[in-house]
């Protein structure tokens, strides 16, 4: 959607571009529900699940707000409030996006993998549960 807009494309890019990433915003909140709902655990249960909703929750709620300034950019794009040259806020909702991907990988790193089973189990079984 930005290179389109640079390139001064306000026809069919940016559109595309912009609901694509409206949509995927509104399905990885929509698998966070999801998962929330099925979780064997809850917030109350333990430190990780704490953490976890904790983390998650936050980036969750951030996910909401850039897709919320997604849809403003779309509006916005669709009454030719954009050009080539001037559209810092659509700019400013792509670095925001940017920031929540790099806390996302973070997050599944931190929560996922290493808290959530794969690298912690092999930690444990490394010290055969001994870990001090």
């Amino acid at each position: 959607a930005h290179k389109s807009m640079r390139l001064k494309d306000y026809d069919v890019g940016p559109f595309i571009g912009l609901v694509v990433t409206i949509v995927c915003g509104t399905v990885l909140f929509s698998v966070q529900l999801r998962e929330y709902y099925w979780n064997s655990y809850t917030i109350a249960d333990s430190v990780y699940g704490s953490v976890s909703y904790l983390l998650t929750g936050f980036h969750g709620m951030h996910v909401v707000v850039g897709t919320i300034w997604l849809m403003v950019s779309l509006v916005r794009l669709w009454r030719g409030e954009f050009s080539s040259q001037r559209h810092f806020g659509f700019e400013a909702c792509i670095w925001y996006w940017h920031f929540v991907d790099v806390v996302w990988v973070a997050l599944w790193c931190l929560v996922y993998v290493w808290f959530g089973g794969w690298l912690y189990m092999w930690w444990f079984k490394m010290w055969d549960g001994d870990v001090y």
